[in-house]
């Protein structure tokens, strides 16, 4: 033991000592005016104390994913989702290097992540088009794969931490619907307006909707969505507060996927929760229903739009971007100030997970930013704007004309239909075909655009994927997460919208909290035998991971809360 201590010293001050250093190389870069590297020192510092514990890697995991948007460029080397992206692949990877010896290598958790990469794999060997594609389509699909893997193996380990995790979410999520609500109500958005890479993340594109932190209203709706199922169901302290905070959310972000995938949510939610209904529950979900139409309706005088400063215009060049990356919305997808003519179709594109700007010479240059209507200084009435968003009928047909397209191209021949057209097959056919409607450029459908590029065998798989989550699953906010997911993505392409995706790797987390039987069971940590120990002992016992592995479900660990079995 005073070995160990006196261990536990030496590198606690090895780490003071290097902390001390790091501190005054970056104070000697602010000092010499390069502030960009003392950034660089810090970011560097505060990812190195998250790699030395899986705990800290699990809290970045989803930090990452929620709080930093990938509508703004800092400089990332490529294109802002691809960067995050790697930066969470690897803090999962390392997780699991760091959790190597307690776990091994579970098969099942390797097979479940690798099983939609290995479709993506199939299909671009196919349809050849090159090395290239396939490892533009197969990365995100691997990286969300290990990063599910690693999330659920921490969950059932320590289910304590997870739910910590998402109760701090659902309160973190209120600070952003405050920022929603003066985003709507001044018809500004702050940050966004100043360092967005586009100007249709800007509130030049239509500043009644909100965005919250994520600089984009279908992924913030999708975010409201999953913290008001969560909030709901984990029932912390006080948890109609972001209950009805992310209902005025997710109303101001006028996300109607998010609002489909709610309802759906909730009506199963009260179709297994039926016989707990009460009047005083039926009492406190009139009260959150008339507090979240206040909110959204009250729209008060100080937070207007100041008339006498005009609203900046964002640059309209962006920084190029990887085929695949997320794209901005059409200018013709939402009326906003000075919008192009729909006559002219623009390269970019309205949803997650969509084409950048391609560079073919065959299509039209893309329209520069329009400068922003002056404001007035009436306030935006948000219930009007959510009543629009429900009678516009134009999206609903630009959805039904892409799904003709995407059909056409499935149905081609037998072999689009089983095998796909191959990795990154919709960016190619957006760049160099289109559609011909003035509106976005993008299938927005992430089951079509599956089925479009990995045929039959990967819808199949990510389905399946799906259906096996969802039964596997015991925990209520977790199924509740999967549905509107599930429900969501039907509306749009989800795959490099990193705080989309969150939703599901949440709900991955949560279940497997609830559920040790999801992930491959533990492998025991092996024990020197020492000569005569086992004589003086008596009969052997066996360890708990023998006794885990020929029961149902793996026996509790010394010092392990996700060891209990499913709640």
């Amino acid at each position: 033991m005073r070995v160990l201590a006196d261990r536990i010293r030496g590198v606690e001050r090895r780490v003071r000592y290097l902390g001390l250093g790091l501190v005054v190389l970056a104070a000697g870069f602010l000092l010499t005016g390069r502030w960009q590297l003392a950034l660089g020192v810090a970011v560097g510092a505060l990812l190195g104390w998250v790699l030395t514990d899986p705990v800290r890697i699990t809290w970045a995991v989803f930090v990452i994913a929620f709080a930093v948007p990938v509508t703004i460029d800092v400089g990332y080397p490529t294109n802002p989702s691809y960067a995050l992206l790697l930066v969470l692949f690897l803090l999962a990877a390392w997780g699991r290097v760091l959790r190597a010896e307690r776990d091994g290598w579970p098969p099942k958790a390797l097979a479940a992540a690798l099983l939609l990469p290995a479709c993506a794999v199939l299909a671009g060997l196919v349809h050849w088009h090159g090395v290239k594609p396939i490892a533009v389509g197969v990365a995100p699909l691997l990286c969300f794969g290990v990063l599910a893997w690693h999330l659920a193996e921490e969950a059932r380990h320590d289910r304590r931490t997870v739910r910590r995790i998402a109760e701090a979410l659902t309160w973190f999520s209120v600070a952003v619907a405050v920022f929603a609500k003066y985003q709507t109500a001044s018809r500004s958005w702050p940050i966004f307006d100043q360092f967005a890479y586009d100007w249709t993340y800007t509130s030049a594109f239509d500043a009644t909707r909100a965005v919250g932190l994520s600089g984009h209203p279908i992924i913030y709706g999708t975010f409201a969505m999953a913290m008001v199922l969560v909030a709901l169901t984990l029932r912390g302290r006080f948890w109609y507060v972001p209950v009805t905070a992310n209902l005025v959310g997710l109303v101001l972000s006028g996300t109607r996927s998010a609002w489909v995938g709610t309802v759906l949510a909730l009506g199963l939610w009260l179709f297994l929760q039926w016989r707990k209904v009460s009047w005083r529950g039926l009492g406190a979900a009139a009260a959150v229903a008339a507090v979240t139409f206040t909110l959204v309706a009250v729209n008060p005088p100080a937070l207007r739009p100041d008339t006498t400063t005009a609203a900046p215009t964002p640059s309209p060049a962006a920084p190029a971007a990887s085929s695949a990356a997320p794209a901005p919305e059409s200018p013709a997808a939402t009326p906003s100030p000075a919008t192009p003519s729909p006559a002219t179709p623009s390269p970019a594109t309205p949803s997650p997970a969509a084409p950048a700007p391609p560079a073919a010479s065959s299509l039209p240059p893309e329209p520069g930013a329009p400068v922003p209507a002056a404001p007035t200084t009436s306030a935006v009435d948000s219930v009007d704007v959510a009543g629009s968003r429900i009678s516009d009928p134009a999206s609903a047909d630009a959805r039904f004309t892409r799904m003709s397209v995407v059909w056409d191209g499935i149905t081609s021949d037998w072999s689009t239909v089983v095998f796909g057209n191959g990795p990154e097959a919709n960016v190619r056919f957006l760049e160099n075909v289109g559609i011909g409607d003035g509106q976005a450029q993008v299938f927005d459908n992430t089951y079509l655009t599956f089925w479009y590029n990995f045929g039959l065998i990967g819808l199949a798989c990510l389905l399946a994927l799906l259906v096996l989550l969802y039964r596997h699953l015991r925990s209520l906010p977790a199924r509740l997460l999967l549905v509107g997911f599930a429900a969501q993505i039907f509306f749009f392409d989800v795959w490099l919208w990193l705080g989309a995706v969150a939703v599901l790797l949440l709900a991955v987390a949560l279940g497997a909290a609830d559920n040790p039987s999801l992930s491959a069971r533990a492998l025991p940590v092996p024990r020197r035998r020492q000569p005569g120990a086992q004589a003086a002992a008596g009969p052997r016992q066996p360890a708990a991971g023998a006794a885990a592995g020929s029961g149902s479900a793996p026996a509790a660990r010394p010092g392990s809360a996700g060891a209990s079995g499913p709640s």
